[in-house]
């Protein structure tokens, strides 16, 4: 692993980040089910084990606190059975939790598990907007919460706390203090979230979110959804897409792509608030927006392999290969470069124009691979900026480039690249 990716995950200890949302109790039920009921054409299960984790905005400040970082936590949570539940949770995993009552019951999802396939899910929740007594409690507490943060959190799962005059004075209250804050989208309430920092759907989220019909993710749809987001919303925009990894699409019309990492996809309960967690603690660290969607994307790679709203541990992060953003900004190129010689890796460095990616292109690219272990592009920028979004476009997607370093936008000279015994150009 490179030196700078340790320091950034080691530095998560010193963030704090504020979580704000609908809490949810997320409870498992598994057993046998090898039989059928004589009642009805369903299956019975012989109940093993029930386990309860928590859900929701939870999950976001559970994943904050398994990677080492200050959470805490704002929501609606009662003094029912699972409320008290989701209050013991909270407090074994140090979660400084902020909880606001109005008479509902605690959220709860219960999901029915045999033979490891989910079954069954049971709501028990009432999602009506919370009243304007409710709002005025979080809104007196948020400049004291936000001054001790280092980064702002909503995340919002429609369950009634995130309201339109809640949702707006946050992102106002966040950004007079100089916070960044970033939102988990229900597509439902897309006008709440004009001028936030960073918006993190998914396809499905983004296609409504932008007024689209359902379509597949196909490179070019993907392209014009992720761009119109970030103009509608004046945000940048972190699309996640599954095994296609994911897609940024900065405010100021930056792009990359971050390829999957999962290494088996099992269960993908909760693999955006996972997300969601590690950008945010990036982010609140002083991380690169390309440092930061390069670690959430791996975060969510260990979280779908396992059974369940999950999380990631820093441990878990530190333990192997972290392969970062393809995009890599001019000034952590040296760094970078120093981090995979430590690991005993061979750069190839090439660098041009790349006006239109070709056959001749990919030709030589993949020549230029096999020389060495990470292939690292240059590539020369111009002065149309539309060229050169266009060029990272294609050099992004390609599976042969693992880096790509932007020369200056003035100038037709590409970046420095990195040369040493041993390294290739």
């Amino acid at each position: 692993m490179a030196v700078w990716r340790r320091e950034l995950l080691e530095s998560f200890s010193q963030q704090h980040v504020l979580i704000l949302g609908d809490l949810v109790l997320d409870e498992y039920v598994a057993g046998d089910c090898s039989r059928m009921s004589p009642e009805a054409p369903v299956a019975v299960v012989r109940v093993g084990t029930v386990q309860t984790v928590l859900g929701g905005a939870g999950n976001t400040a559970a994943n904050v606190a398994s990677l080492g970082g200050r959470a805490t936590l704002v929501g609606l949570c009662a003094d029912d059975e699972a409320g008290e539940r989701f209050k013991s949770l909270a407090g074994a995993q140090g979660i400084e939790l902020v909880a606001l009552a109005d008479g509902r019951p605690t959220t709860r999802k219960t999901r029915v598990i045999g033979q490891q396939q989910q079954l069954l899910r049971l709501d028990r929740e009432v999602t009506g907007d919370i009243g304007s007594h409710v709002e005025d409690q979080v809104l007196a507490a948020v400049p004291d919460l936000v001054a001790q943060a280092s980064v702002v959190v909503l995340s919002d799962y429609s369950k009634g706390f995130v309201t339109e005059r809640l949702c707006r004075e946050i992102i106002e209250a966040a950004h007079r203090q100089g916070r960044e804050i970033v939102i988990d989208p229900r597509p439902e309430h897309g006008a709440f979230y004009v001028g936030c920092d960073y918006l993190t759907p998914n396809w499905k989220e983004g296609l409504l979110l932008a007024g689209r019909p359902e379509v597949a993710s196909s490179d070019d749809a993907v392209r014009e959804v992720g761009r119109e987001l970030a103009e509608r919303y004046s945000a940048n925009i972190v699309l996640t897409l599954g095994a296609k990894g994911i897609r940024y699409f900065g405010r100021s019309r930056e792009y990359f792509a971050v390829t999957t990492v999962a290494r088996e996809v099992y269960d993908v309960s909760g693999a955006g608030d996972t997300v969601v967690a590690a950008l945010a603690l990036a982010l609140g660290a002083g991380a690169t927006a390309a440092e930061a969607v390069g670690l959430a994307n791996v975060a969510a790679g260990f979280v779908v392999g396992k059974l369940g709203t999950a999380t990631v541990s820093r441990a878990e992060l530190l333990s192997g290969p972290l392969p970062g953003p393809r995009l890599l900004p001019r000034g952590d190129l040296r760094s970078h470069a120093d981090g995979l010689k430590a690991e005993g890796k061979q750069i190839v460095t090439i660098n041009g124009a790349f006006d239109l990616l070709h056959y001749g292109h990919a030709y030589i690219l993949e020549e230029a691979r096999k020389l060495g272990d990470v292939l690292i592009v240059g590539l020369n920028s111009d002065s149309s900026v539309r060229t050169y979004v266009d060029k990272l476009e294609g050099l992004s997607t390609s599976d042969i480039v693992q880096r790509i370093v932007l020369g200056r936008r003035e100038s037709r000279e590409g970046p420095p690249l990195p040369s040493a015994d041993g390294d290739r150009t």
